[in-house]
């Protein structure tokens, strides 16, 4: 959550430029939520099958060259969808306070965020 925060705080300076063009600030936060959305949904889908990959190889590979026996693998497509639906609520959830937060800052605070980053 902490990384979500941080990642919207940056973002802000490269914001008000678009505040500035007439894009109201209930839209830039949709955006933003948007982004932070599809950036975790990105990468969820990257994760769970390298997650499986790598539970194979040490069950198919280092556990039969260290111990000599070989686990059962077992995938459950519900579960990880399940996971999956876990994921992205979780990423909603840390992306809803800066979102908040940009949706009701004042005008003149977007403004001073970016003339300080200038």
């Amino acid at each position: 959550m902490t990384s979500l925060l941080t990642l919207s705080n940056s973002r802000l300076p490269q914001l008000a430029p678009l505040w500035a063009i007439g894009i109201t600030r209930q839209q830039l936060a949709g955006i933003e939520l948007l982004k932070t959305m599809s950036v975790a949904l990105i990468t969820t889908l990257l994760a769970l099958p390298l997650g499986l990959l790598v539970a194979w190889c040490l069950i198919a590979i280092v556990n039969v060259k260290a111990f000599g026996w070989r686990l059962p693998f077992h995938v459950f497509p519900l579960q990880l969808l399940q996971l999956l639906g876990v994921a992205m609520l979780a990423s909603l959830l840390a992306a809803l306070l800066p979102v908040l937060k940009l949706a009701r800052m004042q005008p003149a605070a977007l403004i001073q965020i970016f003339a300080n980053e200038r």
